[in-house]
């Protein structure tokens, strides 16, 4: 790709895709996250007529695949981006209409449901962008049901530190660091799985590309709030 790219615009828009720009964006990521998004949905272990939560939706192409996996699914999605919803709400009319799937902006700090409402909850390539970790994980522990399973999905901090943009707000994370953050908003870490992938990156090349599934659990026990804000 040639040098003149700005690449902290190619950061603004991965982190909060908006106008024409942004759908070419939400077109790209999801074109280069199919197999992310795919592995993580199955890694939730859905049932029949749970209530999933998904944090940054992106243009949702993707939930269509989901609602594959058991009948009865209800799907909320949630993301901070206009440009995105818009396209969300193209994209599963059907499921809207049939009232299995809503999706909503967000304000990207705080998750407007109540305690214990979801019972699967997942999140593929939001985790560099939160704004208060500590605080954001809580908000999501906050809403999963006891019980319940949620599956965070990101780049390895050693890939991901090798590309040009993510000096322009990402916040990096390994295994080790994203154990450490969930734990202390109170998971129990399950499983956390490393794959490895040939993608197309924004800057035009093809890299192998290693992320991380971090499947963690609420305890059945959970009767309140942490103290984490």
């Amino acid at each position: 790709m040639q040098e003149s790219v700005n690449w902290k615009e190619v950061a603004a828009q991965l982190s909060h895709p908006q106008g024409e720009a942004g759908i070419e964006t939400g077109k790209q990521m999801e074109k280069t996250n199919v197999n992310m998004i795919r592995q993580t949905i199955d890694a939730l272990e859905i049932s029949e007529n749970e209530k999933v939560l998904e944090i940054g939706f992106g243009n949702g192409a993707h939930v269509s695949y989901l609602f594959g996996k058991a009948p009865g699914i209800h799907y909320t999605g949630i993301d901070i981006s206009e440009t995105m919803l818009q396209e969300a709400l193209a994209a599963n009319a059907d499921a809207i209409s049939q009232r299995k799937a809503f999706f909503i902006l967000s304000n990207g700090s705080t998750i407007p449901f109540a305690d214990n409402t979801f019972n699967r909850i997942f999140t593929v390539n939001t985790i560099y962008f939160w704004k208060s970790p500590a605080q954001y994980a809580a908000e999501i522990h906050r809403v999963l049901k006891p019980g319940g399973r949620c599956c965070i999905t990101f780049g390895d901090k050693n890939f991901m530190e090798k590309l040009p943009f993510v000096q322009h707000g990402f916040t990096l994370y390994d295994t080790a660091i994203a154990e450490v953050l969930l734990k202390k908003a109170g998971f129990t870490v399950e499983q956390t799985t490393v794959q490895d992938e040939m993608v197309k990156s924004n800057a035009g090349e093809t890299l192998t590309r290693k992320f991380i599934i971090a499947s963690v659990t609420k305890s059945h026990t959970y009767s309140g709030a942490q103290s984490l804000y």
